[in-house]
């Protein structure tokens, strides 16, 4: 381990992109200080590195860690190899955004400060610890028995094994794929985003760099552009995901490239491509809503929809597209039943053409939760006029009505129903999943769809 004491540190730089905008201070248990730089503040192009924290001479003074910082620390496994490996107990949450701040997710990065007042390069720092590790380049393949591109679905020339377009979209070369992992134990690579990074979600993520020349793809939050997730603690994962994203994608919904990949000794991986990134490697700010609501990422339930809406209506450059996204996106989660739509999955993007402004970011960690949690009685993650679980369509126009969407728009969005149904159909039979998650997939999507249908009546007059 490299000898580096996260609980020792009490300060750090907060950087926006390429620029210093303040620092981060722990003065004791119950006092943490954010306070932007004047000459940052003097910049009049600078911008604020948070909805809740908007440019001021002031400090922000809480008794906890910010929840904006807070929602940058890592979850689940990646959050477990952090305790383990740098000595930090979970409820240090300063000591353990001092260790994984440097590359999280977003524009905005955070380096911790020496006792000299020097910032500390924690990923070149902590490379010692991969000394005498055995790495090998583990090749990727089409996933066995998939006669259909990865990405879109559909089938394959018989001379070939991936759609051109497809793979430049998503990899941006068509060379065949390796992987560098550690021979002793592959799945420990995907840890390596812990050294100066951190990703949010429970499930088991890496960070990976992609070196086109050599069509390597290396563990490493440093200018990485994607997340691999291998199979984890719950099975088929990889499969559900990249089964549920493709259905998005056929529908219209906005999402990332991605793409199942086949790795020697792992199995089927699900990949996505950042959108935080640009190709010009401009970084994006990213704020989820727990961060702009302002909680910490352990209350990341603790919420409702109502919030989210407002929170897309006040901080949203076009809120009337963006409201309707989220709208017809909540349908579409609750058809495919997915109840993980907590506070880190709905999350607003700067907009890379007009930075400084925001938009409802590309959907990501859509799957079925049903499928590995078969017990789960939460329907759609947050409450929803009070209400997460034994839902009615009654619900969610009521809902609409509240969040000022009109009843043609209501309507349009349940008269897919049926399109996603077909189209969802069509993909889980085709997709990866065994016959038994197929089945009780299809079980689920026929069940939600025949709730979702309505006979939309006029809203009573107030």
């Amino acid at each position: 381990m490299a000898e580096i004491d996260f609980k020792e540190i009490k300060k750090a730089h907060v950087f926006l992109r390429n620029d210093c905008a303040g620092f981060l201070e722990k003065q004791a248990e119950d006092r943490f200080i954010f306070q932007y730089d004047p000459e940052y503040l003097n910049r009049s192009e600078s911008l604020a590195i948070a909805r809740g924290l908007k440019k001021r001479r002031e400090p922000y003074i809480s008794k906890t860690l910010h929840p904006f910082f807070d929602n940058l620390i890592a979850e689940g496994w990646l959050l477990q190899y952090t305790e383990r490996v740098f000595h930090i107990d979970k409820s240090n949450r300063f000591a353990l955004l001092m260790a994984t701040g440097q590359a999280p997710i977003g524009a905005v990065t955070v380096r911790p400060l020496d006792r000299d007042g020097k910032e500390i390069d924690v990923i070149a720092e902590t490379l010692g610890d991969f000394e005498g590790e055995e790495l090998g380049q583990y090749p990727t393949s089409q996933p066995d028995n998939f006669p259909y591109c990865t990405t879109c679905f559909k089938a394959l020339p018989t001379d070939k094994k991936l759609h051109r377009k497809c793979v430049l979209e998503m990899w941006g070369t068509e060379r065949p794929l390796k992987v560098e992992l550690d021979t002793n134990n592959p799945l420990s690579s995907f840890a390596r985003v812990i050294y100066g990074g951190s990703i949010s979600g429970a499930q088991k993520k890496g960070m990976f760099r992609l070196d086109p020349k050599r069509g390597l793809l290396q563990a490493t939050p440093a200018g990485a552009q994607y997340i691999l997730k291998p199979n984890g603690d719950y099975p088929e994962l990889p499969e559900n995901e990249h089964v549920t994203m493709a259905i998005a994608k056929a529908l219209d919904f906005t999402v990332p490239p991605f793409a199942l990949l086949k790795i020697e000794g792992l199995g089927n991986v699900f990949a996505i491509k950042r959108f935080d990134r640009t190709s010009d490697e401009t970084h994006l700010m990213m704020e989820d809503m727990g961060q702009i609501i302002q909680v910490p990422s352990t209350d990341k339930y603790e919420s409702s929809y109502e919030k989210v809406v407002s929170a897309i209506t006040a901080y949203s450059s076009a809120p009337q597209i963006d409201i309707s996204d989220f709208y017809r996106r909540l349908i579409f989660c609750y058809f495919i039943a997915n109840a993980d739509m907590h506070l880190k999955n709905w999350t607003l993007v700067e907009n890379e053409r007009a930075l400084g402004t925001f938009k409802l970011s590309p959907c990501y960690d859509l799957l079925n939760t049903r499928l590995p949690i078969p017990g789960e009685k939460i329907e759609i993650g947050l409450k929803m006029l009070g209400k997460d679980r034994n839902l009615q369509a009654s619900y969610f126009v009521r809902f609409g009505r509240e969040i000022g969407l009109s009843d043609s728009k209501i309507k349009s969005v349940f008269a897919e129903v049926p399109t996603w149904l077909n189209v969802a159909t069509d993909f889980v039979n085709r997709s990866l999943l065994k016959q038994n998650s197929k089945k009780k997939y299809l079980d689920l999507l026929r069940e939600r769809s025949k709730i979702l249908e309505i006979d939309l009546k006029p809203a009573k007059a107030t």
